[in-house]
């Protein structure tokens, strides 16, 4: 069961869409108010024009980002209540994923792969000479499907002092198989014994 979007390829690609328009449009009023020399009527009319359009777009991708986050933000606030310090927040998953993604990337698991993955986590305790004392702090489960990262689990939990962050990732067969794959690629393995071996 989800219970929040933590990354949505969908989302992100109407993000791209709108930083394209308001790249667009930014270059667009840049080019006109490089001219050297007054704007006729028209002209004015034009470059308000696309102020509005700019104006307009940086205000949607705004409020997409909000309302994107304030979703995450709402399931994370019933779980954490008032506790903020050591608890997990939207920008904290939304880190984490990005952090999870480019390590599955960076470790040779092909796209196509990816969906299935789990990631059990937990942030770590304050660090403190003192070995005595714990923190309300939030322990998450998300799972990678197609269009990106899925909160399914959510829960308060206690961290100690100099408790170490705990993060563990569970791959389907397949993703393991090309971190095999990735890992011993260029190697192979003797069949026998080269005859320079001195051991031979």
């Amino acid at each position: 069961m989800f219970i929040g979007n933590i990354t949505s390829r969908r989302f992100e690609n109407k993000i791209s869409v709108l930083d394209e328009e308001i790249a667009r449009f930014r270059s667009k009023l840049d080019r006109v108010k490089s001219w050297n020399r007054g704007l006729d009527d028209a002209e004015k009319n034009h470059v308000a024009g696309l102020e509005q359009a700019l104006k307009q777009r940086e205000l949607e991708k705004q409020n997409l980002n909000m309302s994107f986050v304030a979703k995450l933000e709402a399931v994370l606030g019933q779980v954490n209540g008032k506790a903020r310090a050591w608890t997990v927040c939207a920008d904290d998953l939304i880190g984490l994923a990005e952090e999870c993604e480019e390590m599955m990337k960076s470790r040779g698991i092909r796209v196509k792969n990816r969906p299935g993955a789990l990631v059990h986590y937990c942030p770590a305790g304050k660090t403190s000479r003192s070995q005595i004392g714990k923190n309300i702090t939030t322990y998450i489960i998300m799972r990678r499907i197609h269009d990106g990262w899925r909160l399914v689990h959510a829960e308060r939990d206690y961290c100690y002092v100099n408790q170490s962050e705990f993060r563990e990732i569970t791959v389907q067969p397949a993703a393991y198989e090309d971190m095999i794959s990735h890992a011993t690629q260029n190697f192979r393995v003797w069949e026998e014994k080269p005859a320079d071996d001195p051991d031979a």
